[in-house]
């Protein structure tokens, strides 16, 4: 019997679920995306139903369940941290002990989500670690045979990084660092202190960074650093994670909260902390500027170590803190590997199909399937659903050929408009790769506050990224190495930043996304017009939303395009087009 691998990240932030076969991913979505809350959590009802119905399967087909946490993982590591913390790691125990009962309960919330019973679940559970499920989404992914593992968030199943050799079907761990000792918790804490609490912001404080010097660096080295033999090292003087009764907290089954992860004494190096929607100081930006440095300096050397430490300079990464787009970038333009493989879902919501394929390649033994260089596992939409949608909402719309509607919306982009586009299979990840995108023209005057104002509603020091023909990202960027998934930031060249105005950030950067035709074809198609028009090879491409997850529904879509001031959106096959 084939297998059909039902992956979850469940009770953490970002639940997902995807749905794997023998020949790789078939369907995958964060639950986010289908019931609106940003990051959230419990466990993935409506995505596990989602990823069935596009598998085309029922609960009865699943033979094997594969969830991205085990309890028995660790386990010297985490009675060693309760026996030196015993007022914070009992309480933390008791917490964690809940969540994984609701782990080990999935057959039974599975049953519940699709309306079955429990006897209808034949599948075999497997709890995969955290860290392990994070390096298993990137390699079986990626083109490699053999490659470093290097995963590297706050923490997941006690740990904190992890390093892998990765060679064929099997992934060895050659190393972790353990709980409290984290470089997502450093990142996080500083966060907090520059007044960006809420969970999942420190990308707002990575673009912040750009706006200020590295006048903090003495303060910075103190409290955090990278130690060859011990790994990851924390001061813990200045954090408090580690004292702690409470941990990450899931509200009402979804919404993500964190406590404050920095103690007092930060104040002793920093002075009061920003509070959040109070004005941002210029010791805010250096601040922010300061801990992005410092962020790098122990980053690098980490990838570094695990590079020599495994003896292959091809890599591949995941983790939340891989999300650090200016990391990344200094991983390659400094040749601290070779190649790399950045997964989409970086974050926690990659850990379902890591899971599943760790299961479908190390625990079944099939072999891998091609490398995978697109994030298009979500759902599409047919033309009637479309259309559907767009008469319902008493839009005026006109349905064009293919051709037509990558020239009318390659005119429209050239004359300064700002473009929803609608097309094809969801991203998974926390990109618009293409798909769910609003488009516009890089450098057009004001681009980018004109976006701001009309559409995004966004703080002004958040860059917006461009998407480039592969074969000319050299051309305009300092960079070669492809980077599909727009997780790497690379320098604009000198001459290419006028034309480029709107997505070049205040550091001369730009967080890029590289483009073939056998990724996306209309893609390909419609950047390839617009260089005809323009004679530039790149669009600005950000996320189709308004402070919401990126829409997933045709209404969805209309609705946001109606309600803002987005001037046009191609949706499927059809065109609409606001009056001047």
């Amino acid at each position: 019997m084939s297998p059909l691998i039902l992956g979850i990240n469940s009770a953490h932030a970002d639940s997902s679920a995807v749905v794997v076969g023998p020949q790789g991913v078939i369907a995958a979505i964060a639950e986010e995306r289908i019931n609106r809350k940003k990051h959230s959590a419990g466990f993935p009802r409506a995505a596990v139903s989602e990823v069935l119905r596009m598998a085309g399967a029922s609960v009865r087909d699943v033979t094997d369940i594969a969830v991205a946490r085990n309890p028995r993982a660790n386990l010297a590591a985490k009675l060693a941290f309760m026996a030196r913390y015993p007022t914070a790691g009992l309480p933390l125990a008791r917490r964690r002990l809940k969540v994984h009962r609701e782990v080990a309960l999935s057959s039974r919330l599975l049953a519940e989500a699709l309306g079955a019973q429990e006897s209808d679940i034949v599948a075999t559970l497997h709890q995969v670690e955290h860290h392990l499920a994070h390096i298993a989404s990137a390699y079986y992914w990626s083109p490699f045979e053999r490659a470093t593992g290097v995963s590297v968030d706050g923490a997941g199943d006690f740990a904190t990084h992890m390093v892998a050799e990765c060679t064929g079907n099997r992934i060895r761990v050659v190393r972790r660092c353990v709980w409290p000792h984290s470089l997502g918790v450093f990142y996080t804490a500083l966060c907090q202190f520059v007044g960006f609490s809420r969970f999942g912001e420190e990308y707002k404080v990575m673009g912040l960074s750009a706006y200020g010097v590295n006048r903090f660096a003495p303060e910075m080295r103190k409290l955090v650093r990278w130690s060859p033999r011990l790994g990851i090292r924390l001061n813990l003087r200045f954090f408090e994670h580690h004292k702690t009764t409470t941990g990450l907290e899931i509200i009402d089954g979804e919404e993500v909260t964190i406590p404050r992860l920095g103690s007092p004494q930060l104040s002793s190096l920093f002075g009061p902390p920003r509070a959040p929607g109070d004005p941002v100081s210029d010791r805010d930006r250096d601040l922010a500027a300061s801990m992005q440095v410092r962020f790098e300096e122990v980053y690098l050397p980490l990838v570094a170590s695990a590079v020599a430490r495994v003896g292959t300079r091809d890599a591949v990464f995941a983790g939340g803190s891989v999300l650090n787009s200016v990391g990344n970038g200094r991983l390659i333009s400094e040749r601290v590997v070779d190649h790399a493989y950045f997964h989409p879902a970086a974050s926690d919501d990659g850990t379902a199909v890591g899971a599943a394929l760790y299961v479908l390649h190390e625990k079944l033994g099939h072999p891998r399937a091609n490398a995978v260089s697109h994030a298009y596992w979500g759902p599409d939409w047919s033309d009637a659903q479309i259309e559907a949608a767009l008469t319902a909402s008493g839009a005026e719309f006109r349905r064009l050929e293919r051709e037509p509607l990558v020239n009318v919306a390659a005119d429209a982009l050239a004359a300064g408009k700002i473009l929803g586009w609608f097309q094809g299979r969801e991203e998974w990840g926390p990109r618009a790769l293409g798909n769910r995108s609003i488009f516009c023209h890089p450098g057009w005057p004001d681009m980018k506050a004109t976006l701001n104002a009309r559409v995004k509603n966004r703080e002004p020091f958040r860059p917006f990224a461009p998407m480039v023909l592969e074969e000319k990202l050299a051309t305009c960027f300092q960079g070669s190495h492809e980077v599909p998934f727009m997780i790497v930031v690379y320098k604009v060249r000198a001459e290419w930043k006028e034309r480029l105005s709107a997505i070049t950030h205040e550091d001369g950067t730009a967080r890029v996304q590289t483009v073939r035709r056998d990724q996306n074809e209309l893609c390909y198609d419609l950047i390839s017009a617009f260089e005809r028009r323009t004679g530039i090879p790149v669009l600005l491409n950000t996320s189709f939303n308004e402070n919401e997850p990126i829409v997933h529904t045709p209404d969805q879509a209309i609705a946001c395009f109606q309600r803002t001031n987005m001037d046009a959106l191609a949706i499927g096959p059809y065109w609409l087009q606001k009056t001047e």
